[in-house]
């Protein structure tokens, strides 16, 4: 069997550039068409994927540039991306916080409440995972991006993920299917396209540069 091959998540390659040359911050939002496992900038594929899978199936894998375990992103999920034009390492979990909790304002805002987030980087419904970021900064670029879980494809990641070698305390231990949850089981069910568009609309660069503001 052919080896895993292993890509660069370049997908906000571009928002990323034009804020470092500009210095404006952006937001971009977006879905994938087909699935794809994204691993954190550690991941190691024998401890959180199963390769055999991935490679049999051809199933494209690729490293983003932040942290945490490997995740699955399917046509059923949104992906948030923000980008602000401040570099260094000082306040990055303020601003992990701030940008977790704008998104989560936004979701309130198109209608789906009751989401909260669970340490740095979950965001949850009760006790299941709706969603998770990551957060990576280099010298004048603080990238932040999430992907929200509305209609996960759960038997796509009980085979191509392991169990997470590390997991925060409120997952318990339980197993993929028991731990996804889903934003689209509130009271009025939106679609993966709904949730984006109308995501758009409340999520804007003013909020940004308002975050930035508050910062200084």
């Amino acid at each position: 069997m052919d080896q895993l091959q292993v890509g660069k998540y370049d997908f906000d390659d571009d928002i990323i550039e034009t804020t470092r040359q500009d210095k404006q911050p952006r937001v971009k939002i977006y879905r994938h068409s087909k699935p794809l496992v994204v691993m954190g900038v550690g991941s190691k594929p024998d401890l959180e994927l199963y390769v055999d899978n991935c490679v049999k199936d051809r199933i494209k894998v690729l490293r983003r540039r932040g942290g945490g375990c490997a995740v699955v992103i399917d046509p059923g999920n949104v992906v948030v991306s923000m980008v602000l034009p401040i570099g260094g390492l000082q306040g990055i979990t303020q601003f992990f916080n701030w940008l977790s909790l704008l998104l989560l304002a936004g979701l309130a805002e198109i209608g789906i409440p009751n989401v909260k987030r669970i340490g740095i980087s979950d965001i949850v419904i009760t006790d299941r995972k709706v969603a998770g970021a990551c957060l990576w900064c280099s010298k004048n670029i603080l990238y932040y991006s999430a992907t929200l879980l509305v209609q996960p494809q759960i038997e796509l990641i009980e085979r191509y993920l392991k169990h997470p070698p590390k997991e925060p305390p409120y997952r318990r231990h339980r197993p993929h299917r028991d731990f996804i949850g889903s934003l689209n089981t509130t009271p009025v069910p939106k679609t993966p396209a709904q949730i984006a568009r109308e995501l758009k609309k409340v999520l804007t660069t003013e909020d940004l540069e308002s975050l930035i503001e508050a910062s200084e």
